[in-house]
C-alpha cells in the first residue's frame, strides 16, 4: 500500500471513530434525560447483509414414462397377481401415471 493511501485510509478511520463517539455521546445523553439506557435497535451495518446463495433450482422429478414415440399408442403393464403374470395395456398417460403413484411398488 501506497503512502498516500495509507493516509487516506487513516484519515477516514478516524472520522468513523469521531462519530461513533458522537453516537455514544448521543445515546449517554438519552440514558440521562430517562434515568436508564435505551434500548436502542443496531441499526443495519452495510456489512451485515450476505450474499445469500440463491439455491439450486429445483429440476422436475424425471418422469418415469416417457411419452409415445413414432407408432406407440398405449403402454403396456406387466405385473405379478397370485403367482401369474399379467398384462395390460394403457392408452391414457394421466391414469397410468395415478396407478403408478398409488399402486406402484405393489405392480
Amino acid at each position: 500500500m501506497r503512502a498516500d493511501q495509507q493516509i487516506q485510509i487513516n484519515t477516514l478511520l478516524l472520522q468513523r471513530e469521531e462519530l461513533f463517539v458522537r453516537i455514544h455521546d448521543l445515546e449517554k445523553s438519552a440514558a440521562v434525560l430517562l434515568g436508564e439506557p435505551y434500548p436502542f435497535a443496531r441499526p443495519p451495518l452495510p456489512s451485515d447483509p450476505r450474499n445469500q446463495r440463491k439455491s439450486p433450482a429445483r429440476t422436475a422429478a424425471r418422469d418415469p414414462l416417457r411419452k409415445h414415440k413414432g407408432l406407440e399408442t398405449a403402454y403396456r403393464i406387466t405385473y405379478r397377481r397370485l403367482d401369474q403374470v399379467r398384462q395390460e395395456d394403457h392408452d391414457d398417460l394421466d391414469a397410468l401415471r395415478t396407478l403408478l403413484a398409488s399402486q406402484g411398488k405393489n405392480l
